[in-house]
């Protein structure tokens, strides 16, 4: 009997990590245009979009979760985790396959997210979970506090916010609006018509076309500005620093515009011009490279 009691306890022990790892299973219906929000406090995200008009949800839920609160019909589906307050070990998995058409809105604290073969409007917001995009929405829109964002298809109107995260875009196109704190913006590819970059103490990097009639702002306070551009490229350009250098391989010299202060200025239009291209750093240098 004692032999007996030793294997049961050790049985339990065993099995012990598989009772907090709950798994996941569930399906629901949605419509191809269709809604669905995720919530999940800690762990991960994982949305994938594909052809059927259903959600299938799988992962595993935290040691100490609650359950996993499912509502909604065919046309707004809710998935949240539930947790119990002041708790720990709430980690959870999820991985959740919707329609690629359907909106899709993601709330995590400290989960990290991550979006594959969505061609419908995304809404992400986390506290200190990275961001990551492996498809072309039709919208997006990533809010983080501390972490990064990573975009490999800018969507035809992309808005990106990060407070000490960097944020990276690769094939950028139409509109794109990244404002970051203390995190760098590298931006690679693609053809935009408008952009807006503003970092406070990160650098920002642009390497791509300037479309005609396009309107282009960059702003930092103390962070390096790195444009590389066609060495065709058409377009009125205003530069200014405070106290930084304007490095130009495109057009004219920089002017001083004070003997007391290292503050510069350079206007002037390449090419045929048409697109309006508006550069200003506080402390930061500027760099305008031909490619």
């Amino acid at each position: 009997m004692r032999r007996m009691a030793t294997y049961a306890v050790m049985f339990l022990m065993a099995a012990a990590p598989a009772w907090a790892q709950r798994q996941v299973d569930e399906v629901r219906s949605l419509d191809p245009d269709g809604r669905v929000s995720v919530s999940n406090l800690a762990g991960s995200v994982t949305v994938v979009g594909w052809s059927d008009a259903r959600v299938q949800i799988t992962g595993t839920l935290g040691k100490n979760v609650e359950d996993l609160q499912i509502e909604g019909d065919a046309r707004e589906l809710s998935i949240e985790v539930d947790v119990p307050k002041h708790a720990d070990d709430l980690d959870t998995e999820l991985v959740v396959r919707v329609p690629a058409t359907a909106r899709v809105e993601i709330e995590t604290v400290s989960a990290t997210v991550s979006i594959e073969e969505m061609t419908g409007p995304i809404d992400v917001e986390t506290i200190s979970g990275w961001v990551k995009t492996s498809s072309r929405p039709s919208e997006l829109s990533i809010e983080t506090v501390s972490g990064d964002i990573t975009v490999a298809e800018a969507a035809r109107r992309t808005d990106l916010s990060s407070v000490s995260g960097r944020v990276s875009v690769q094939q950028a196109m139409g509109r794109l609006d990244v404002e970051t704190v203390s995190g760098g913006v590298r931006v690679t590819g693609g053809d935009l018509e408008y952009a807006s970059f503003e970092t406070v103490s990160g650098d920002i990097s642009y390497a791509g076309a300037i479309a005609d009639g396009g309107e282009f702002e960059f702003e930092s306070m103390s962070g390096t500005i790195s444009l590389e551009l066609p060495a065709a490229v058409s377009a009125d350009f205003d530069v200014s620093t405070f106290s930084g250098d304007i490095d130009n391989d495109i057009g004219p010299r920089p002017r001083r515009t004070s003997q007391y202060t290292s503050e510069e200025e350079l206007s002037f239009t390449a090419g045929s011009g048409g697109s309006d291209v508006t550069i200003s750093s506080f402390s930061g240098s500027v760099k305008i490279r031909a490619r």
